[in-house]
């Protein structure tokens, strides 16, 4: 099985390695194994990712006034 480090899977995914990294510590990504501190991944992990659901990204919408 190949694995791939986390700055890869991140890369073949479209995302950065800190969001992916930040992914794990959710629970939300699930690499196969830790070599050496450094975090590896299958391509089927990394496929699931890469087709997971996109939920909302950065800050919320400033809520403007207007006046009727």
């Amino acid at each position: 099985m190949e694995l791939f480090t986390t700055i890869e899977a991140a890369q073949q995914i479209g995302i950065g390695d800190a969001y992916l990294r930040n992914l794990i510590a959710d629970g939300k990504a699930h690499p196969a194994k830790m070599i050496g501190g450094t975090w590896m991944f299958s391509a089927e992990e990394i496929e699931r990712l890469r087709h997971r659901p996109i939920g909302k990204r950065g800050r919320p919408k400033k809520q403007v006034e207007v006046d009727l």
